[in-house]
């Protein structure tokens, strides 16, 4: 059996670092749908949450931060958007390829990468734009080096 699954339009991969003077939350949202061939829907269940599965995020201090996963799905950096007054959020692709127990998850789909540094105590630096947000953020972003975020259940 064959069937289309659209990946909910929320964040299905998340996690925050408190780095002391400053807290970092990062969400991941994948937008799309995969193909999935199973013996059933409730076979593929349990396979399709591997799509948020040990997402690996490195590179935060850099405007091109990689991002992988245990399902080893390929994600391209198509652009960058700054949102005042403290988040950047990486755009791009991501081709999801794999398969486990009898199930084929496959598809090509967008994904964000929101990156939220917010201060302890008082209210986030205004940055100007995209470039003020790294000279600010920078060395605290280089601090955590990578991070592994929390998937969420798509099923």
């Amino acid at each position: 059996m064959s069937f289309r699954f659209t990946l909910p339009d929320v964040p299905i991969a998340a996690a925050s670092a408190d780095i002391g003077h400053v807290a970092v939350d990062l969400a991941l949202t994948l937008a799309g749908d995969v193909q999935v061939v199973s013996p059933s829907p409730e076979d593929a269940r349990p396979v399709l949450d591997r799509i948020s599965e040990g997402v690996f995020v490195s590179g935060l201090d850099t405007g091109t931060p990689s991002v992988t996963s245990t399902a080893r799905h390929q994600f391209t950096q198509a652009g960058t958007k700054f949102v005042a007054p403290s988040t950047m959020v990486f755009t791009g692709g991501s081709v999801i390829d794999y398969a486990q127990d009898g199930v084929e998850i496959t598809g090509e789909v967008g994904y964000s990468l929101a990156v939220t540094v917010a201060p302890h105590n008082r209210e986030p630096h205004d940055n100007a734009d995209g470039d003020a947000w790294f000279t600010q953020n920078g060395g605290t972003l280089a601090s955590i080096g990578a991070i592994v975020l929390i998937g969420r259940s798509l099923a």
